[in-house]
């Protein structure tokens, strides 16, 4: 595509099209954000492409003398077959047309854009995240906009279908997005019943269809070929797979690359045995899995394998053991552990298996002695004393640490950690060896 295209360098874009200040809300805008020492990629007259017009910054390649090259100029109508494609929504190219541009699908996240004359999508235009910048002094026309998290208020727009814009007030109410169980958001039913996949219930998903350069709007099935590169690409488009094609062997292929299929499997897949296996491959996978199907065996099993208090383990299983297995792999969750479970037991082994940061507010909840607690805890073994060292050093556990471990039998260990540690036991006023 970019023999379409001449360089030009940033300071001649300034002086001979004024691109300062027809790109970001200012001229200091442009200047603070991008380098006069840079190129643009400029095409003078209609341009007329085949295919998709892809914006990406990180596939944008500098130029032969190693500068950047801050995107595209056009000084002409833009026609592309395809479509105009910014799936980031951080950053991409910035794009410039002096004309009118037309497309199959407009998508921008990051890229700044500024069209000066009229904008036509055959099906679809959306803006998404609030990093990109766009202004088009002409119409937008299309059968479907969708403006999400972006910050634009188009002063004509010729929308025949659906118009969304989240900071609009103009846009439809019964357009708005719905609340999910969880809080997240969910396209409207309007918009879902002008879509090819009525099973595409959010933005993110229509966005990667769109990236795709796919048709959104004209009905059509799909064969199972096509979902299955679909789901190679991202495992959560395995929800939106027609259940006819939702094959067993599908499945599986997906939850080799996520346990988080589990919840887009049909009932009837979910056998003890599946999720045995996936609960060993990652014990999140039994935040997926039906209530009636957790066991006290899944949990521990669970809890070998990464599972998170709360949300992977219902609390109806929780038991001192099951708790103490948590910690001992992962002794943040402490925090997530109901104050009936706490014991001196738990507490020892959350100090033997990390900071134990929080211990004076556990021991202050459940009335136990810290003192206590970390003598366990060096008394038990001198590798221990990393930790105590560490994180809990005092005049107090350095006494009883020196009481226990300076001794010929524990000569040379007990030399090692305090020379390590020489500095802060010297800040306690007492004597590094007997």
């Amino acid at each position: 595509m970019h023999r379409e295209f001449q360089l030009i360098t940033c300071e001649d874009a300034m002086s001979r099209y004024q691109i300062h200040t027809k790109i970001y809300e200012s001229e200091a805008a442009f200047l603070d954000m991008e380098s006069n020492d840079s190129y643009f990629y400029i095409h003078t007259g209609d341009l007329h492409l085949q295919g998709d017009f892809v914006l990406d910054t990180d596939t944008l390649e500098d130029a032969p003398d190693g500068r950047p090259i801050l995107g595209f100029l056009i000084i002409g109508n833009l026609e592309v077959e395809g479509s105009i494609l910014n799936e980031t929504g951080d950053y991409g190219p910035i794009l410039y047309v002096a004309g009118n541009v037309s497309c199959r699908h407009l998508l921008i996240g990051g890229s700044p854009v500024r069209v000066t004359g009229n904008i036509s999508a055959a099906e679809v235009i959306m803006l998404h995240y609030n990093h990109g910048w766009m202004q088009c002094d002409g119409t937008f026309t299309a059968p479907v906009m969708i403006v999400e998290d972006y910050y634009l208020m188009p002063a004509a727009k010729d929308i025949s279908l659906f118009y969304y814009n989240d900071r609009d007030p103009e846009s439809p109410a019964d357009n708005a997005c719905e609340e999910s169980e969880d809080g997240d958001d969910i396209i409207s039913p309007k918009l879902r019943a002008l879509l090819n996949n009525t099973l595409t219930t959010d933005f993110e998903e229509l966005r990667r269809d769109l990236a795709a350069g796919e048709s959104v709007l004209q009905r059509q099935e799909q064969p199972a070929s096509y979902w299955q590169q679909k789901v190679r690409k991202n495992w959560h488009d395995l929800k939106r797979v027609p259940l006819e094609l939702r094959t067993q062997a599908l499945c599986e292929e997906v939850l080799r690359t996520s346990v988080g299929a589990l919840a887009y499997f049909p009932e009837d897949m979910l056998t003890p045995e599946l999720a045995a296996a996936a609960v060993a491959k990652d014990g999140k996978a039994l935040r997926y899995l039906p209530s009636e199907m957790i066991t006290r065996e899944l949990c521990y099993a669970a809890a070998r394998n990464g599972a998170i208090l709360r949300t992977d383990i219902p609390e109806s299983f929780y038991e001192h053991a099951l708790l103490c297995l948590i910690i001992k792999g992962a002794d943040w969750q402490m925090e997530q552990v109901p104050r009936a479970f706490m014991t001196e037991d738990m507490f020892v082994l959350y100090v033997k298996a990390g900071r134990g940061a929080w211990l004076d507010r556990y021991c202050e909840q459940a009335g136990l002695s810290k003192q206590r607690i970390l003598e366990r805890v060096i008394a038990d073994d001198i590798a221990y004393l990393e930790n105590i060292f560490n994180w809990h050093l005092s005049a107090t556990t350095y006494a009883f640490a020196q009481k226990r471990y300076d001794c010929p039998e524990y000569e040379e260990a007990w030399k090692n950690i305090t020379e390590r540690f020489a500095r802060k036991i010297a800040r306690l006023n007492v004597s590094p060896s007997s």
